[in-house]
């Protein structure tokens, strides 16, 4: 939708019934769509809420919105699921990052595994973030998928251990069972490439889905077999999704479509 406008708390400003769009988002209202005062938008600030607004006025690149009303946000499914992932190359990153916010994905945690290639910087995370905006205006989506800083896999581990012992302490401020024991956690790992008691959707769908799930996928390389080990020793649970082999980035995509609608 072009009239939605993200209400960035780093440069736009809202105060009661009124928000000062400030930065890219009022570049993009004045320079990309000519807009003018008088002109209806919607404004949504990431963590839920969405408003109706009408432009009061334009002045130096700020855009001045009175809000009319507030509306229910209906998008969100009760289902929070964490991708943990090794990063694609090139391009495939943007693409990978886009899709799992339209799709509803609720964080994604960049992973450093034995045989990753790309890395996430404090630059690639900035521009996550940017593609995350993009996405939820287009997408209709009133919450940002939230973009941590890349983990290592023990990182990874000592956090979703932490949460389901109760002990919510998390590994480097993030907390990929978002707080909750009742967590799930998924190693995405093709049966071709080594049987390891790997689950079937179909087994899956049939239980009663907790409400945080942690997908781990990992790089072209795949994981190792120490990587493994690891993962089931502690307590993931290996998970196939058919008989051929997916790029990072479609396996990504592939288990955010398959749980997040299932789960409402």
């Amino acid at each position: 939708m072009s009239n939605r406008f993200y209400i960035d708390p780093f440069v736009s400003e809202k105060k009661d019934n009124f928000v000062m769009l400030c930065g890219d988002e009022a570049y993009h209202f004045c320079r990309v769509m000519r807009g003018k005062v008088g002109d209806e938008i919607f404004l949504f600030d990431g963590k839920g809420s969405l408003f109706r607004g009408v432009v009061d006025f334009i002045s130096n690149d700020k855009v001045g919105v009175c809000l009319a009303e507030q509306i229910v946000d209906q998008t969100e499914c009760q289902l929070k699921l964490t991708i943990a992932a090794a990063l694609p190359k090139g391009d495939r990153q943007k693409f990978l990052v886009e899709k799992l916010a339209e799709i509803g994905v609720h964080k994604f945690v960049p992973i450093r595994l034995e045989r990753s290639i790309a890395r996430a910087d404090a630059g690639v995370i900035s521009r996550f973030k940017r593609y995350v905006i993009e996405a939820a205006k287009q997408c209709g989506r009133n919450v940002l998928m939230d973009i941590t800083e890349e983990m290592t896999l023990d990182d990874l581990i000592r956090s979703t251990q932490n949460c389901r012992s109760g002990n919510n302490v998390a590994q480097n401020n993030v907390d990929c069972c978002n707080g909750q024991q009742s967590c799930l956690c998924l190693l995405l790992h093709p049966v071709s490439l080594g049987a390891v008691g790997q689950i079937k959707p179909k087994q899956l769908l049939n239980d009663k889905l907790p409400n945080n799930i942690v997908a781990l996928i990992g790089p072209e390389g795949s994981f190792t077999d120490r990587e493994i080990s690891i993962c089931i020793e502690s307590g993931f649970v290996p998970f196939a999704m058919g008989a051929r082999i997916l790029r990072t980035e479609t396996a990504c995509i592939t288990i955010a479509a398959l749980l997040l609608p299932y789960a409402g």
